[in-house]
Protein backbone atom coordinates (compact mmCIF):
# COMPACT_ATOMS: atom_id res chain seq x y z
CA UNK A 1 0.00 0.00 0.00
CA UNK A 2 3.35 2.50 0.76
CA UNK A 3 4.31 2.10 -2.71
CA UNK A 4 0.84 2.46 -4.52
CA UNK A 5 0.76 5.65 -2.45
CA UNK A 6 3.95 6.74 -3.51
CA UNK A 7 3.06 5.94 -7.50
CA UNK A 8 -0.18 8.12 -6.84
CA UNK A 9 2.11 10.64 -5.39
CA UNK A 10 4.57 10.75 -8.29
CA UNK A 11 1.11 10.33 -10.89
CA UNK A 12 -0.23 13.66 -9.42
CA UNK A 13 3.11 15.67 -9.40
CA UNK A 14 3.50 14.65 -13.13
CA UNK A 15 0.10 15.11 -13.91
CA UNK A 16 0.31 18.76 -12.02
CA UNK A 17 2.57 20.00 -13.96
CA UNK A 18 0.48 19.94 -17.33
CA UNK A 19 -0.12 23.59 -18.79
CA UNK A 20 -3.21 22.81 -20.57
CA UNK A 21 -6.04 21.37 -18.48
CA UNK A 22 -6.88 17.62 -18.44
CA UNK A 23 -10.56 16.74 -20.41
CA UNK A 24 -13.07 15.70 -18.10
CA UNK A 25 -13.80 11.90 -17.35
CA UNK A 26 -16.95 12.00 -18.83
CA UNK A 27 -14.94 13.26 -21.98
CA UNK A 28 -11.78 11.12 -21.74
CA UNK A 29 -14.53 7.79 -21.66
CA UNK A 30 -16.41 9.00 -23.95
CA UNK A 31 -12.98 9.41 -26.65
CA UNK A 32 -11.78 5.60 -25.00
CA UNK A 33 -15.13 4.28 -25.71
CA UNK A 34 -15.43 5.88 -29.80
CA UNK A 35 -12.13 4.37 -30.10
CA UNK A 36 -12.88 0.93 -28.95
CA UNK A 37 -16.22 1.34 -31.51
CA UNK A 38 -13.44 2.54 -34.15
CA UNK A 39 -11.27 -0.65 -34.03
CA UNK A 40 -14.37 -3.09 -33.22
CA UNK A 41 -14.83 -2.11 -37.24
CA UNK A 42 -11.66 -1.96 -38.18
CA UNK A 43 -11.17 -5.45 -37.33
CA UNK A 44 -14.18 -5.91 -40.13
CA UNK A 45 -13.05 -3.57 -42.84
CA UNK A 46 -9.07 -3.87 -42.76
CA UNK A 47 -9.10 -7.00 -45.11
CA UNK A 48 -10.93 -4.95 -47.73
CA UNK A 49 -8.48 -2.12 -47.43
CA UNK A 50 -5.49 -1.03 -49.62
CA UNK A 51 -2.82 0.41 -47.15
CA UNK A 52 -0.48 0.99 -49.85
CA UNK A 53 -1.19 4.69 -51.14
CA UNK A 54 -2.18 5.47 -55.05
CA UNK A 55 0.60 7.50 -56.11
CA UNK A 56 3.24 4.90 -54.62
CA UNK A 57 3.79 2.59 -58.10
CA UNK A 58 2.73 6.42 -60.31
CA UNK A 59 5.14 8.96 -61.75
CA UNK A 60 1.93 11.02 -62.45
CA UNK A 61 1.55 11.27 -58.99
CA UNK A 62 4.72 11.66 -57.83
CA UNK A 63 5.81 8.37 -56.85
CA UNK A 64 8.83 8.36 -55.11
CA UNK A 65 9.28 12.46 -55.36
CA UNK A 66 7.76 12.33 -59.24
CA UNK A 67 10.15 9.45 -60.08
CA UNK A 68 7.83 6.27 -59.61
CA UNK A 69 8.65 3.65 -57.77
CA UNK A 70 12.28 3.18 -57.40
CA UNK A 71 14.67 0.51 -55.34
CA UNK A 72 14.99 3.19 -52.98
CA UNK A 73 11.58 2.67 -51.62
CA UNK A 74 12.78 -0.52 -50.03
CA UNK A 75 15.20 1.23 -48.37
CA UNK A 76 12.30 4.00 -47.00
CA UNK A 77 13.91 6.92 -47.37
CA UNK A 78 11.68 9.79 -47.07
CA UNK A 79 12.60 12.98 -48.13
CA UNK A 80 9.97 15.94 -46.63
CA UNK A 81 11.85 18.60 -49.22
CA UNK A 82 11.05 16.58 -52.14
CA UNK A 83 7.38 15.28 -50.61
CA UNK A 84 6.26 18.65 -50.23
CA UNK A 85 6.89 19.61 -54.22
CA UNK A 86 4.44 17.26 -55.34
CA UNK A 87 0.26 16.79 -54.93
CA UNK A 88 -0.24 14.03 -52.28
CA UNK A 89 -3.29 12.26 -53.44
CA UNK A 90 -6.00 11.40 -50.63
CA UNK A 91 -6.49 7.62 -50.55
CA UNK A 92 -7.41 5.81 -47.96
CA UNK A 93 -3.81 3.77 -47.97
CA UNK A 94 -2.16 6.97 -46.73
CA UNK A 95 -4.52 7.91 -44.10
CA UNK A 96 -4.98 4.40 -42.84
CA UNK A 97 -0.78 4.75 -42.40
CA UNK A 98 -1.16 8.65 -40.96
CA UNK A 99 -3.54 7.42 -38.30
CA UNK A 100 -1.65 4.10 -37.43
CA UNK A 101 -1.75 5.27 -34.05
CA UNK A 102 -4.84 5.00 -33.22
CA UNK A 103 -5.63 1.36 -34.34
CA UNK A 104 -5.28 -0.83 -31.21
CA UNK A 105 -1.87 -3.02 -31.13
CA UNK A 106 -4.39 -6.09 -30.94
CA UNK A 107 -6.41 -5.08 -34.01
CA UNK A 108 -2.88 -4.57 -35.84
CA UNK A 109 -1.12 -8.23 -34.56
CA UNK A 110 -4.29 -9.99 -35.54
CA UNK A 111 -4.63 -8.61 -39.01
CA UNK A 112 -1.01 -8.89 -39.99
CA UNK A 113 -1.11 -13.00 -38.98
CA UNK A 114 -4.58 -13.15 -40.73
CA UNK A 115 -3.09 -11.93 -43.79
CA UNK A 116 -0.19 -14.22 -43.22
CA UNK A 117 -2.09 -17.58 -42.15
CA UNK A 118 -3.84 -16.15 -45.76
CA UNK A 119 -0.51 -15.97 -47.51
CA UNK A 120 1.12 -19.64 -46.54
CA UNK A 121 2.16 -22.18 -49.10
CA UNK A 122 -0.33 -24.81 -49.12
CA UNK A 123 1.25 -28.24 -48.08
CA UNK A 124 -0.92 -31.90 -48.37
CA UNK A 125 -1.04 -33.70 -45.68
CA UNK A 126 1.50 -37.54 -45.32
CA UNK A 127 -0.24 -40.55 -45.34
CA UNK A 128 1.22 -41.34 -42.07
CA UNK A 129 -0.15 -38.39 -39.43
CA UNK A 130 3.25 -38.47 -37.69
CA UNK A 131 5.16 -37.80 -40.74
CA UNK A 132 6.07 -35.49 -42.42
CA UNK A 133 5.20 -34.38 -46.25
CA UNK A 134 7.61 -34.53 -48.49
CA UNK A 135 7.06 -31.44 -49.69
CA UNK A 136 8.79 -30.53 -46.24
CA UNK A 137 12.52 -30.84 -47.01
CA UNK A 138 15.19 -31.68 -44.83
CA UNK A 139 18.10 -29.40 -44.16
CA UNK A 140 21.39 -31.07 -43.12
CA UNK A 141 23.36 -28.96 -40.53
CA UNK A 142 26.68 -29.70 -39.00
CA UNK A 143 26.32 -28.08 -35.61
CA UNK A 144 29.69 -29.84 -34.64
CA UNK A 145 32.17 -28.30 -37.50
CA UNK A 146 30.50 -25.12 -36.84
CA UNK A 147 31.30 -24.67 -33.26
CA UNK A 148 34.37 -25.20 -34.38
CA UNK A 149 35.24 -22.71 -37.10
CA UNK A 150 33.50 -20.47 -34.69
CA UNK A 151 35.99 -20.85 -32.29
CA UNK A 152 39.14 -20.27 -34.49
CA UNK A 153 40.10 -17.09 -36.50
CA UNK A 154 39.87 -17.94 -40.46
CA UNK A 155 37.24 -15.92 -41.17
CA UNK A 156 36.69 -17.29 -44.45
CA UNK A 157 36.40 -20.90 -42.66
CA UNK A 158 33.40 -19.21 -40.33
CA UNK A 159 31.94 -17.81 -43.80
CA UNK A 160 31.69 -21.60 -45.07
CA UNK A 161 30.96 -23.66 -42.10
CA UNK A 162 29.04 -21.48 -40.11
CA UNK A 163 25.17 -22.78 -38.87
CA UNK A 164 24.09 -19.61 -40.80
CA UNK A 165 25.91 -20.36 -44.15
CA UNK A 166 25.00 -23.60 -43.79
CA UNK A 167 21.41 -22.98 -43.69
CA UNK A 168 22.41 -20.11 -46.95
CA UNK A 169 23.59 -22.64 -48.93
CA UNK A 170 21.11 -25.41 -48.16
CA UNK A 171 18.43 -23.32 -49.07
CA UNK A 172 19.81 -20.67 -51.35
CA UNK A 173 17.63 -22.18 -54.61
CA UNK A 174 14.26 -22.48 -52.46
CA UNK A 175 11.39 -19.99 -53.99
CA UNK A 176 10.06 -17.85 -51.24
CA UNK A 177 6.98 -20.21 -51.44
CA UNK A 178 8.79 -23.04 -50.24
CA UNK A 179 9.47 -21.09 -46.93
CA UNK A 180 6.39 -19.65 -46.47
CA UNK A 181 4.71 -23.14 -45.78
CA UNK A 182 3.58 -23.52 -42.37
CA UNK A 183 2.91 -27.47 -41.83
CA UNK A 184 2.31 -28.88 -38.53
CA UNK A 185 2.98 -32.08 -37.60
CA UNK A 186 0.91 -34.36 -34.79
CA UNK A 187 3.31 -34.44 -31.64
CA UNK A 188 5.82 -31.38 -32.65
CA UNK A 189 4.26 -29.10 -29.97
CA UNK A 190 2.05 -27.01 -32.18
CA UNK A 191 5.27 -25.79 -33.90
CA UNK A 192 4.66 -24.59 -37.49
CA UNK A 193 7.34 -25.49 -39.87
CA UNK A 194 9.09 -25.39 -43.32
CA UNK A 195 11.69 -27.79 -43.70
CA UNK A 196 12.60 -30.62 -41.39
CA UNK A 197 16.46 -30.52 -39.38
CA UNK A 198 18.89 -33.15 -39.44
CA UNK A 199 21.64 -32.44 -37.31
CA UNK A 200 24.65 -34.41 -37.99
CA UNK A 201 26.50 -36.51 -35.58
CA UNK A 202 23.81 -35.70 -33.35
CA UNK A 203 21.00 -38.50 -33.09
CA UNK A 204 18.46 -36.13 -32.35
CA UNK A 205 15.31 -36.03 -34.43
CA UNK A 206 13.29 -32.95 -35.23
CA UNK A 207 10.48 -32.87 -32.93
CA UNK A 208 10.52 -28.87 -33.55
CA UNK A 209 13.32 -28.49 -31.01
CA UNK A 210 16.35 -28.41 -34.13
CA UNK A 211 13.83 -26.92 -36.11
CA UNK A 212 14.19 -23.57 -33.51
CA UNK A 213 17.71 -24.27 -33.18
CA UNK A 214 18.99 -23.74 -36.59
CA UNK A 215 17.32 -20.47 -36.37
CA UNK A 216 18.59 -19.34 -32.82
CA UNK A 217 22.08 -20.46 -33.57
CA UNK A 218 22.38 -18.53 -37.24
CA UNK A 219 21.93 -15.34 -34.80
CA UNK A 220 23.34 -16.15 -32.33
CA UNK A 221 26.40 -16.65 -34.65
CA UNK A 222 25.37 -13.04 -36.74
CA UNK A 223 25.80 -11.40 -33.19
CA UNK A 224 29.26 -13.06 -32.71
CA UNK A 225 31.68 -9.94 -32.33
CA UNK A 226 35.95 -10.65 -33.44
CA UNK A 227 37.87 -7.59 -32.50
CA UNK A 228 34.91 -4.39 -33.22
CA UNK A 229 32.93 -6.08 -36.48
CA UNK A 230 30.92 -9.17 -36.71
CA UNK A 231 32.71 -12.70 -36.92
CA UNK A 232 30.81 -13.87 -40.51
CA UNK A 233 30.51 -9.85 -41.99
CA UNK A 234 26.51 -9.68 -42.05
CA UNK A 235 26.02 -7.53 -38.57
CA UNK A 236 28.66 -5.66 -37.21
CA UNK A 237 28.42 -3.56 -33.13
CA UNK A 238 27.37 -0.12 -34.17
CA UNK A 239 30.03 2.34 -32.63
CA UNK A 240 28.20 3.14 -29.25
CA UNK A 241 28.22 -0.31 -28.46
CA UNK A 242 31.72 -1.00 -29.43
CA UNK A 243 32.87 2.74 -27.61
CA UNK A 244 29.79 1.83 -24.61
CA UNK A 245 28.68 5.17 -25.40
CA UNK A 246 25.39 7.20 -25.80
CA UNK A 247 22.08 5.64 -24.56
CA UNK A 248 21.86 2.83 -26.82
CA UNK A 249 24.69 0.44 -26.56
CA UNK A 250 23.57 -2.41 -27.21
CA UNK A 251 22.32 -2.36 -31.14
CA UNK A 252 24.33 -3.71 -34.13
CA UNK A 253 23.75 -2.18 -37.47
CA UNK A 254 24.27 -3.93 -41.28
CA UNK A 255 28.02 -4.78 -41.54
CA UNK A 256 30.40 -2.21 -43.08
CA UNK A 257 32.51 -5.72 -44.28
CA UNK A 258 35.63 -3.45 -43.85
CA UNK A 259 34.10 -1.00 -46.66
CA UNK A 260 36.00 2.29 -46.20
CA UNK A 261 32.98 5.01 -46.78
CA UNK A 262 34.73 7.35 -47.47
CA UNK A 263 35.74 6.05 -50.78
CA UNK A 264 32.34 4.86 -51.42
CA UNK A 265 30.07 8.07 -51.01
CA UNK A 266 32.16 10.82 -53.31
CA UNK A 267 29.91 13.86 -53.23
CA UNK A 268 30.91 17.05 -55.63
CA UNK A 269 30.42 20.05 -53.89
CA UNK A 270 28.64 22.13 -56.65
CA UNK A 271 25.14 20.71 -56.33
CA UNK A 272 22.24 22.67 -56.59
CA UNK A 273 19.79 22.96 -53.98
CA UNK A 274 17.28 20.37 -56.26
CA UNK A 275 20.37 18.12 -57.01
CA UNK A 276 21.11 18.25 -53.43
CA UNK A 277 17.73 16.97 -52.24
CA UNK A 278 17.79 14.20 -55.47
CA UNK A 279 21.58 12.76 -54.21
CA UNK A 280 20.34 12.36 -50.74
CA UNK A 281 17.38 10.49 -52.01
CA UNK A 282 19.13 8.04 -54.29
CA UNK A 283 22.94 8.41 -52.89
CA UNK A 284 22.34 4.70 -51.56
CA UNK A 285 21.88 3.61 -55.61
CA UNK A 286 25.13 5.03 -56.69
CA UNK A 287 27.31 4.40 -54.29
CA UNK A 288 30.29 2.32 -56.08
CA UNK A 289 29.72 -1.50 -55.76
CA UNK A 290 32.40 -4.29 -55.37
CA UNK A 291 32.12 -7.84 -54.57
CA UNK A 292 32.82 -6.86 -50.67
CA UNK A 293 29.07 -4.70 -50.94
CA UNK A 294 27.72 -7.15 -53.16
CA UNK A 295 28.60 -10.43 -50.03
CA UNK A 296 26.97 -8.55 -47.37
CA UNK A 297 23.79 -7.99 -49.83
CA UNK A 298 23.49 -11.59 -50.38
CA UNK A 299 23.87 -12.18 -46.67
CA UNK A 300 21.32 -9.61 -45.43
CA UNK A 301 18.86 -10.73 -48.16
CA UNK A 302 19.03 -14.30 -46.13
CA UNK A 303 18.86 -12.46 -43.39
CA UNK A 304 15.47 -11.10 -44.25
CA UNK A 305 14.32 -14.52 -45.63
CA UNK A 306 15.21 -16.15 -42.18
CA UNK A 307 13.58 -13.76 -40.22
CA UNK A 308 10.30 -13.27 -42.16
CA UNK A 309 10.20 -17.07 -42.02
CA UNK A 310 10.78 -16.63 -37.79
CA UNK A 311 7.96 -14.71 -37.67
CA UNK A 312 5.28 -16.64 -39.42
CA UNK A 313 6.66 -19.56 -37.54
CA UNK A 314 6.30 -17.89 -33.82
CA UNK A 315 9.87 -18.11 -33.00
CA UNK A 316 11.29 -14.65 -31.48
CA UNK A 317 14.67 -13.62 -32.90
CA UNK A 318 17.07 -11.97 -30.68
CA UNK A 319 17.91 -8.70 -33.77
CA UNK A 320 18.74 -5.96 -31.70
CA UNK A 321 18.52 -3.46 -35.20
CA UNK A 322 18.18 0.34 -34.38
CA UNK A 323 15.04 1.61 -34.22
CA UNK A 324 15.31 4.87 -36.36
CA UNK A 325 17.04 3.62 -39.44
CA UNK A 326 15.36 -0.10 -39.40
CA UNK A 327 11.99 -1.09 -37.93
CA UNK A 328 10.86 2.97 -38.44
CA UNK A 329 12.62 2.87 -42.09
CA UNK A 330 10.43 -0.10 -43.04
CA UNK A 331 6.89 0.40 -41.48
CA UNK A 332 7.83 4.20 -43.02
CA UNK A 333 7.41 5.67 -39.98
CA UNK A 334 8.35 9.54 -40.01
CA UNK A 335 12.88 9.62 -39.12
CA UNK A 336 15.72 12.30 -39.32
CA UNK A 337 18.77 11.50 -40.62
CA UNK A 338 20.37 12.79 -37.17
CA UNK A 339 18.45 10.70 -35.10
CA UNK A 340 19.25 7.96 -36.95
CA UNK A 341 23.07 8.64 -37.13
CA UNK A 342 22.85 9.62 -33.24
CA UNK A 343 20.89 5.90 -32.60
CA UNK A 344 24.29 4.21 -33.89
CA UNK A 345 27.06 6.92 -33.14
CA UNK A 346 26.38 9.70 -31.12
CA UNK A 347 29.91 11.29 -31.76
CA UNK A 348 29.48 11.31 -35.37
CA UNK A 349 26.27 12.79 -35.04
CA UNK A 350 27.85 16.33 -34.90
CA UNK A 351 28.41 16.05 -38.39
CA UNK A 352 28.02 19.16 -40.21
CA UNK A 353 24.17 18.36 -41.38
CA UNK A 354 24.94 20.83 -44.52
CA UNK A 355 27.23 18.55 -46.52
CA UNK A 356 24.69 15.81 -46.68
CA UNK A 357 23.78 12.61 -44.43
CA UNK A 358 26.67 10.94 -43.14
CA UNK A 359 27.96 8.15 -45.36
CA UNK A 360 27.22 5.53 -42.57
CA UNK A 361 23.70 6.34 -42.66
CA UNK A 362 23.81 6.05 -46.29
CA UNK A 363 25.08 2.47 -46.20
CA UNK A 364 22.92 1.53 -43.96
CA UNK A 365 20.20 2.16 -45.80
CA UNK A 366 21.82 0.83 -48.78
CA UNK A 367 22.23 -2.56 -46.96
CA UNK A 368 18.53 -2.09 -45.42
CA UNK A 369 17.02 -2.87 -49.02
CA UNK A 370 18.60 -5.94 -49.18
CA UNK A 371 17.33 -6.82 -46.04
CA UNK A 372 13.51 -5.58 -46.92
CA UNK A 373 13.98 -8.23 -50.28
CA UNK A 374 14.83 -10.78 -48.08
CA UNK A 375 12.17 -10.19 -45.85
CA UNK A 376 9.29 -9.37 -48.18
CA UNK A 377 10.50 -13.16 -50.06
CA UNK A 378 8.55 -14.38 -47.14
CA UNK A 379 5.77 -11.79 -45.75
CA UNK A 380 3.14 -9.58 -47.18
CA UNK A 381 5.39 -6.70 -46.50
CA UNK A 382 3.30 -3.90 -48.26
CA UNK A 383 0.53 -4.35 -44.89
CA UNK A 384 3.44 -3.85 -42.62
CA UNK A 385 2.72 -0.43 -42.74
CA UNK A 386 0.01 -0.80 -40.20
CA UNK A 387 2.52 -0.59 -37.61
CA UNK A 388 4.77 1.51 -35.61
CA UNK A 389 8.53 0.88 -35.49
CA UNK A 390 8.21 -0.34 -31.95
CA UNK A 391 5.29 -2.48 -32.62
CA UNK A 392 7.26 -4.19 -35.42
CA UNK A 393 10.55 -4.71 -33.69
CA UNK A 394 8.76 -6.23 -30.99
CA UNK A 395 6.11 -8.47 -33.17
CA UNK A 396 9.90 -9.92 -35.06
CA UNK A 397 12.10 -9.66 -31.59
CA UNK A 398 10.06 -10.49 -29.05
CA UNK A 399 10.40 -9.56 -25.06
CA UNK A 400 14.04 -8.99 -24.54
CA UNK A 401 13.81 -9.38 -21.29
CA UNK A 402 12.77 -12.60 -19.89
CA UNK A 403 9.65 -12.36 -17.82
CA UNK A 404 9.69 -15.06 -14.82
CA UNK A 405 6.13 -14.65 -14.03
CA UNK A 406 5.07 -15.17 -17.81
CA UNK A 407 6.70 -18.34 -17.83
CA UNK A 408 4.98 -19.07 -14.54
CA UNK A 409 1.61 -18.27 -16.15
CA UNK A 410 2.02 -21.28 -18.82
CA UNK A 411 3.77 -24.13 -16.65
CA UNK A 412 1.84 -27.37 -15.95
CA UNK A 413 3.57 -29.47 -12.84
CA UNK A 414 3.92 -33.18 -13.78
CA UNK A 415 5.31 -35.04 -10.69
CA UNK A 416 5.65 -31.98 -9.03
CA UNK A 417 3.18 -29.72 -7.03
CA UNK A 418 3.32 -26.05 -6.99
CA UNK A 419 4.08 -26.20 -3.40
CA UNK A 420 6.61 -27.95 -3.01
CA UNK A 421 9.90 -26.66 -1.87
CA UNK A 422 12.08 -28.05 -4.63
CA UNK A 423 9.63 -25.94 -7.09
CA UNK A 424 9.56 -22.93 -4.58
CA UNK A 425 13.68 -22.99 -5.13
CA UNK A 426 13.44 -23.13 -9.01
CA UNK A 427 11.09 -20.02 -9.60
CA UNK A 428 13.29 -18.06 -7.06
CA UNK A 429 16.61 -19.30 -8.77
CA UNK A 430 14.79 -18.13 -12.05
CA UNK A 431 13.89 -14.59 -10.73
CA UNK A 432 17.74 -13.91 -9.19
CA UNK A 433 19.35 -15.14 -12.41
CA UNK A 434 20.70 -12.37 -14.61
CA UNK A 435 18.63 -11.55 -17.87
CA UNK A 436 21.65 -13.25 -20.25
CA UNK A 437 21.37 -16.40 -17.77
CA UNK A 438 17.33 -16.65 -18.23
CA UNK A 439 17.98 -16.28 -21.60
CA UNK A 440 20.49 -19.14 -21.84
CA UNK A 441 17.75 -21.31 -19.78
CA UNK A 442 15.12 -20.31 -22.82
CA UNK A 443 17.58 -21.84 -24.77
CA UNK A 444 18.24 -24.74 -23.08
CA UNK A 445 14.85 -25.88 -22.63
CA UNK A 446 12.84 -24.06 -25.41
CA UNK A 447 15.70 -24.26 -28.51
CA UNK A 448 14.72 -20.04 -28.19
CA UNK A 449 16.45 -17.09 -26.41
CA UNK A 450 13.50 -15.16 -26.09
CA UNK A 451 9.69 -14.88 -25.02
CA UNK A 452 6.61 -14.35 -27.09
CA UNK A 453 4.97 -10.87 -25.97
CA UNK A 454 1.76 -12.41 -24.06
CA UNK A 455 0.47 -15.89 -23.13
CA UNK A 456 -1.51 -16.21 -25.88
CA UNK A 457 1.14 -16.25 -28.39
CA UNK A 458 2.61 -19.86 -26.58
CA UNK A 459 2.64 -22.31 -28.81
CA UNK A 460 2.69 -24.98 -25.87
CA UNK A 461 2.84 -24.95 -22.05
CA UNK A 462 6.12 -25.43 -20.43
CA UNK A 463 6.77 -28.22 -18.30
CA UNK A 464 7.78 -28.46 -15.09
CA UNK A 465 8.88 -32.53 -14.55
CA UNK A 466 9.73 -34.46 -11.71
CA UNK A 467 12.91 -36.56 -12.51
CA UNK A 468 11.94 -39.90 -12.19
CA UNK A 469 15.25 -41.76 -13.46
CA UNK A 470 16.82 -44.16 -10.81
CA UNK A 471 20.38 -42.74 -11.02
CA UNK A 472 18.50 -39.38 -10.59
CA UNK A 473 19.58 -38.20 -7.11
CA UNK A 474 20.87 -35.00 -5.86
CA UNK A 475 24.29 -35.03 -8.39
CA UNK A 476 21.83 -35.61 -11.35
CA UNK A 477 22.00 -32.52 -13.57
CA UNK A 478 18.57 -31.26 -14.94
CA UNK A 479 17.93 -32.19 -18.27
CA UNK A 480 15.25 -30.58 -20.93
CA UNK A 481 13.40 -31.38 -23.92
CA UNK A 482 13.63 -28.74 -26.58
CA UNK A 483 11.01 -30.27 -28.63
CA UNK A 484 8.18 -30.25 -25.94
CA UNK A 485 9.38 -26.94 -23.91
CA UNK A 486 10.04 -29.51 -20.55
CA UNK A 487 12.60 -29.39 -17.77
CA UNK A 488 13.20 -32.82 -15.74
CA UNK A 489 13.96 -31.56 -12.57
CA UNK A 490 15.61 -33.82 -9.74
CA UNK A 491 14.54 -33.38 -6.20
CA UNK A 492 17.35 -30.74 -4.86
CA UNK A 493 17.32 -29.89 -1.03
CA UNK A 494 18.45 -26.63 -1.20
CA UNK A 495 17.74 -23.97 -3.13
CA UNK A 496 22.21 -23.43 -3.69
CA UNK A 497 22.20 -26.27 -4.68
CA UNK A 498 19.56 -26.36 -7.54
CA UNK A 499 21.21 -22.89 -8.38
CA UNK A 500 24.47 -24.55 -9.21
CA UNK A 501 23.53 -27.61 -10.94
CA UNK A 502 20.87 -25.39 -13.15
CA UNK A 503 23.79 -22.88 -14.07
CA UNK A 504 26.27 -25.70 -14.67
CA UNK A 505 23.64 -27.31 -17.14
CA UNK A 506 22.24 -24.33 -19.41
CA UNK A 507 26.09 -22.85 -19.91
CA UNK A 508 27.50 -26.30 -20.75
CA UNK A 509 25.66 -28.19 -22.12
CA UNK A 510 25.79 -27.60 -25.90
CA UNK A 511 24.12 -31.03 -27.79
CA UNK A 512 20.53 -32.01 -27.64
CA UNK A 513 19.51 -35.00 -25.32
CA UNK A 514 19.97 -38.27 -28.08
CA UNK A 515 16.81 -39.72 -29.32
CA UNK A 516 19.17 -42.17 -31.38
CA UNK A 517 22.68 -43.52 -31.56
CA UNK A 518 23.90 -42.43 -34.71
CA UNK A 519 26.86 -44.80 -37.06
CA UNK A 520 29.94 -44.26 -36.88
CA UNK A 521 29.51 -43.01 -40.67
CA UNK A 522 27.60 -40.18 -39.95
CA UNK A 523 29.62 -39.24 -36.79
CA UNK A 524 33.00 -39.46 -38.50
CA UNK A 525 30.50 -36.57 -40.61
CA UNK A 526 30.17 -34.28 -37.53
CA UNK A 527 33.43 -34.01 -36.73
CA UNK A 528 35.28 -33.78 -39.87
CA UNK A 529 36.40 -30.94 -42.03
Amino acid sequence: SHGRAATNQVAAAAFSSVVSPLPSLDAILARVALLRAFNRRARIALPWLSLKPTQEGSAMFGGVYGHGTSVERAGRSVNERLLDSWVQIPSIGSKIRALRGIFFSSVKREFIRNVTDATTTPTPLSHDEYELPREIRTVRLNRLKARRVMTGDDKGAKKKHSVFAQLQNETKNWSGAALRRGFVAKGHGGQKRAFKVKLIGEGVNDYSGPYREAFTDSLAEVLKVSGEAGSLGVLDPSPNCSAQVGENRGLFMFSLNGVDLSKMYKRTTSLSPEESDLFESFSSLIFTRNETSREVEEALVFLGRITGTAFRHGIPLDLPLPLESVWKAIVEEPSTFSHRLEELDVMASRYDGEKGPHPLILWQQRMLNAFCEGLSNVLPFEILSILSGEELRDAICGNPEVDVDLLKQVVEYEGYEETDEVVQFFWETLREFSNDDRKAFLQFVWARNRLPMKESDFEAPFKLQKDTAKDSGEQALPSASTCFFSLSLPQYKSKDQLKEKLLFAINNVTTMETDFQTNSAEIAEGYRF
